[in-house]
């Protein structure tokens, strides 16, 4: 009759992997992602940073709370080359402090909200293509600002704030089709030498 439980020959350290060695390898990899993950939230507070200052370099409308801004190409261009999180989050924030910096605290929440999502939408439909990606980002933040403008202030407001949206998104998206291929350039090569 066959046995049902053979016995092992040898000992536990021959058939149990070294404990050690597993606790340490965990430490390291946690220690890895603890180093990605501080260096995504440092590269997200420095991109966050680059489009307040960007959006706080603004033209304020005359006799209106609304105003044309840069802060869009730079949005566009972290939103194409790092993706839909990088651009939610970096637009939203971002683009939210410059109205709290600005004077606009009204705008902040809206904005946060608007921003975040043209940039979430961007980031995730730039793999379609970028033409796409910024046609769609520019129709959420047009709505949006449209929207809210007509809401907050009356809707004689809302075609200065549509007029003025879509020259931003136009600039913002042009400026981000020349610089976008320009620093995927420069990224390939600075990984290349590395």
């Amino acid at each position: 009759m066959e046995d049902l439980f053979p016995l092992r020959t040898g000992s536990m350290n021959d058939t149990l992997p070294c404990l050690d060695c597993v606790y340490k390898q965990e430490r390291e990899e946690k220690s890895e992602m603890d180093k990605n993950m501080a260096k995504k939230v440092a590269l997200g507070a420095v991109l966050a940073a680059m489009v307040t200052v960007a959006t706080m370099l603004h033209i304020p409308m005359p006799g209106m709370r609304i105003y044309f801004n840069l802060g869009e190409g730079v949005l566009y261009v972290v939103a194409l080359l790092l993706g839909s999180h990088f651009g939610g989050l970096c637009g939203g924030l971002g683009a939210a402090l410059a109205d709290v910096l600005l004077g606009y605290p009204l705008w902040a929440p809206l904005t946060l909200v608007i921003k975040g999502v043209e940039g979430f939408v961007v980031g995730k439909l730039a793999p379609r293509g970028r033409t796409i990606a910024l046609a769609a980002g520019a129709v959420v933040m047009i709505a949006g600002y449209t929207t809210s403008a007509g809401i907050l202030y009356g809707w004689k407001v809302a075609p200065v704030e549509f007029i003025t949206d879509i020259a931003q998104t136009g600039v913002g998206a042009v400026f981000a089709l020349v610089f976008v291929p320009v620093l995927e350039k420069r990224l390939t090569l600075k990984r290349e030498t590395n």
